[in-house]
């Protein structure tokens, strides 16, 4: 059996555990190992060395807690690993950044871990920066930041208080060509508005307005993996969190679903994303 407390605390070690393993590998783990099935990321079908490393080392962690899971993860995509607990869902993104990786560019190499109930009510998440060796994550008490291996040492995240699209920091995933150019070309009175665009998505998306270094992130027919991985860390921090149209966003273990979600930092900055979409 599981209680919250031991779920979060298992999330932490096992996103912390993932990114020692990522920093042992460097930034030689890029040999092609797989490649994933037609239709899902048909654009991106490689699975590099870290990936599997890193998702393999997941699978290790939750096999030995004798839980029963449903796995959804970005290679493996399902898996039902059996336990003796009330039945949960696991989402896991190994390692987001792989084609920034494959040229060595130390920028936005993430790994992500979450748990949520049945009914689809988040129980744990945790987010681990491999470059800045950084661990953002979910405990019964709120949304925290710790450096790798000092969770004694966690800070409280805290969203900023910016209610001006002039002012705010928006971050959308725009790094490859069949994103960046619908992206702009649909959104720029959104994107020309705001004072800084941040390229990058993904689970760190929620984490980034959790944690202040943005006020809005704005995630365009994102994969339910990269939303739910890291949505319980910004709702834990008290951000704002609706789809497009403002309304609530509920867990769907479709893997090959994509969502249109909204996370800012403040009420008003939010609402006014959304006249703007209107």
């Amino acid at each position: 059996m599981w209680d919250a407390n031991s779920v979060a605390i298992f999330c932490v070690r096992a996103v912390s555990s993932a990114v020692r393993r990522a920093c042992e590998l460097g930034e030689l783990a890029t040999e092609v190992v797989a490649t994933r099935e037609t239709g899902y990321r048909e654009w991106d079908p490689e699975v590099i060395l870290i990936d599997r490393e890193l998702e393999n080392l997941y699978v290790q962690a939750l096999q030995e807690t004798n839980w029963q899971i449903t796995l959804l993860s970005e290679e493996l995509q399902r898996v039902e690993l059996p336990g003796k607990s009330e039945p949960i869902y696991a989402v896991c993104d190994p390692f987001d950044g792989s084609a920034l990786y494959r040229r060595k560019i130390k920028a936005f190499w993430f790994t992500a871990l979450a748990l949520y109930d049945f009914q689809g009510n988040p129980l744990a998440s945790s987010v681990g920066d491999i470059v800045a060796r950084r661990i953002e994550f979910v405990l019964p008490e709120g949304a925290f930041s710790a450096p790798l291996g000092n969770i004694e040492h966690r800070q409280p995240l805290r969203p900023n208080k910016t209610k001006s699209l002039k002012d705010a920091y928006l971050a959308s995933y725009l790094m490859k060509p069949h994103f960046i150019y619908p992206t702009v070309e649909r959104y720029k009175p959104l994107l020309s508005t705001v004072k800084f665009v941040l390229p990058n998505g993904g689970p760190c998306g929620f984490a980034d307005v959790a944690s202040g270094r943005c006020d809005v992130y704005f995630a365009v027919q994102q994969p339910m993996i990269e939303v739910f991985a890291g949505l319980p860390i910004a709702l834990a921090a008290g951000c704002i969190v609706t789809d497009f149209d403002g309304n609530s966003v509920k867990f769907d273990p479709d893997i090959n679903k994509r969502f249109d979600i909204l996370c800012s930092c403040t009420e008003e900055l939010h609402q006014q994303v959304l006249k703007m979409l209107r």
